[in-house]
């Protein structure tokens, strides 16, 4: 604008000395055309204070009496349309419409002032014509200036959305990691102290022990608290902590003289892709996870994997034990599972072990790679 506008000016102040405009006159203008890129400079980090300066120019534009003069002429007006845009993009409603006002009242101010001193030789209606141009021009450079701020102000929205799912899917693997390993983990812990409580024949150690178990739940009680607060959205495949060919250490680790867990498996071991197998070894963990957490010791749990259909098949399936046991609020551990098997293209069925029976069977069906 510099570059352009201000050479222009020059010359056009070279032209009102040469047709005879008075000193004062060619002064003025020259002092119009300075404030007006001065008024460009003020306006990048004070926009309402340079378009105010900017308006202050135009107006001694308006009043500056040049025979044949128009103000909208000199090249630096344009700077006052920069801090018109300036001002609506940057500021609230009420500012944005004292600025179109402002300016709209100039150049009424402008075409007034033109249409009283025409002389024979400019028609009439020029002024009327320039000053509609004017309004036009001015009307789209308000509406262009909050089109564009509407457009920067969508777009800040959408990334903070995306910031938003972004950290929401952030706080969802680390509540399924947490549930997955930590709280399944505990429960195990909590099973196996119980176990021990029951088959020690030292009083006072059953009592420490029985105490022990009391603050593994508690634990598991608040750990299950804190994980309500972190979103649960749809999980996407990662990297997985354990494998299929660790599921009989896992089953392995769960078993007490209390909670007999067996594994058995059935035809030959194929591929799986990395979403299927991070699904079948979640379902084997939530599994045991409730068997141990929501059925009365002595209980059995059976953990079946069946390779010998075209998909593999996992089961985890409890006698029902000695009856329910408290295990304090639910959790979202089977909508997270569930979610993981249908995200690796598979089915997922919870449903009682036989009828009339107290057990309950998780099941899920994924595909596997190669022929059984």
């Amino acid at each position: 604008m510099h570059a352009v506008a201000a050479p222009l000016s020059a010359l056009v102040v070279a032209l009102l000395v040469y047709s005879g405009a008075r000193a004062w006159q060619v002064a003025a203008t020259a002092l119009a055309a300075v404030t007006l890129h001065a008024a460009l400079e003020v306006s990048r980090r004070r926009p309402v204070a340079g378009f105010a300066v900017a308006s202050a120019a135009m107006l001694g534009l308006v009043l500056t009496p040049t025979p044949g003069w128009e103000p909208g002429a000199l090249p630096s007006a344009v700077c006052f349309l920069v801090a018109l845009w300036r001002t609506t993009a940057a500021t609230g409603f009420r500012l944005r419409l004292a600025a179109l006002l402002v300016s709209v009242g100039g150049i009424v101010l402008s075409g007034l002032v033109s249409w009283y001193r025409v002389d024979g030789a400019v028609p009439a209606w020029m002024p009327w014509a320039t000053g509609t141009i004017g309004l036009g021009v001015v009307a789209a450079v308000w509406a262009a200036a909050i089109a564009a701020t509407g457009r920067k102000a969508r777009a800040a929205r959408a990334e903070a959305r995306r910031l938003a799912a972004a950290v929401s899917a952030e706080r969802a693997h680390l509540r399924r990691d947490l549930h997955d390993v930590i709280a399944h983990s505990i429960t195990v812990m909590v099973a196996r102290v119980d176990a021990a409580s029951v088959t020690t024949s030292d009083a006072g150690t059953g009592h420490e022990l029985e105490d022990v178990a009391d603050a593994g739940r508690d634990a598991l009680g608040a750990l299950r608290s804190m994980l309500t607060v972190l979103d649960a959205e749809r999980p996407t495949p990662g990297k997985r902590p354990l494998t299929v060919a660790a599921l009989p250490e896992l089953v392995e680790a769960a078993a007490t003289p209390l909670h007999r867990v067996t594994f058995t498996e059935a035809g030959a071991r194929r591929p799986l892709t990395i979403g299927a197998e991070l699904a079948v070894v979640r379902v084997v963990q939530e599994g045991i996870t409730n068997a141990l957490r929501h059925v009365r010791s002595p209980v059995a749990v059976e953990v079946r994997l069946d390779w010998r259909g075209p998909d593999v098949v996992v089961e985890v399936r409890d006698d029902g034990g000695d009856g329910v046991l408290d295990g304090g609020s639910p959790g979202t551990g089977l909508a997270g599972v569930r979610e993981r098997v249908e995200a690796a293209q598979g089915s997922f069925t919870v449903a009682r072990a036989a009828p009339g029976d107290g057990g309950w069977a998780l099941a899920a069906r994924l595909p596997a790679k190669g022929a059984p």
